[in-house]
């Protein structure tokens, strides 16, 4: 089963056209809007017009443990960019895939949101890896991914302020991505 359907691609390049026309240079900037209303002693819970996500806390932390924190949210985020950019790379580029996962894992220091010592909350180290299944040659999948570092939102800005780490693994192989 392949993920990227004529319709997605003609809908991509579609996009493409529309964002590259002279005639409505405002059409590529808008903003991003969520607004996040505290639900519980750690929770909450962030609105659109029609979807919610919802954050918690660990009970060893105070929270009720009811939903992912938001670290991991934050973590799953560039994942789902990561795989909608590729995606979407990919439709432009002639690239089919039959699956496509991104792991994600950021390293930060927990001190630092208490103030203890000289400890930065930031998150310093993020590794990305993704697996993906797919009949094209592993150039042309790393060819994607690259382009993925250059234009994934997500990833760009977390690279500003993190050392961002990949692995690739193409039909089960490992491939190295410089």
């Amino acid at each position: 089963m392949t993920l990227i359907t004529s319709e997605f691609k003609e809908g991509i390049q579609k996009l493409l056209e529309r964002l590259s026309s002279p005639d409505d240079p405002g059409a590529a900037m808008g903003p991003t809007v969520a607004t996040a209303t505290m639900t519980g002693s750690q929770s909450s819970e962030a609105r659109w017009p029609n979807f919610k996500v919802t954050s918690d806390e660990p009970k060893s932390v105070g929270g009720g443990d009811t939903a992912p924190p938001p670290s991991s949210i934050f973590v799953a985020s560039i994942g789902f960019a990561e795989n909608v950019i590729f995606a979407r790379q990919a439709a432009l580029q002639g690239l089919d895939f039959n699956s496509l996962e991104t792991k994600v894992e950021a390293k930060w220091d927990r001190k630092g949101i208490f103030g203890i010592g000289d400890s930065d909350p930031s998150i310093y180290d993020v590794m990305i890896e993704t697996r993906i299944t797919t009949g094209e040659t592993p150039e042309k999948v790393v060819e994607l991914l690259k382009l993925n570092d250059t234009r994934c939102p997500m990833t760009t800005t977390v690279a500003k302020a993190a050392t961002v780490r990949r692995k690739l693994f193409v039909n089960g192989a490992e491939i190295q991505v410089s």
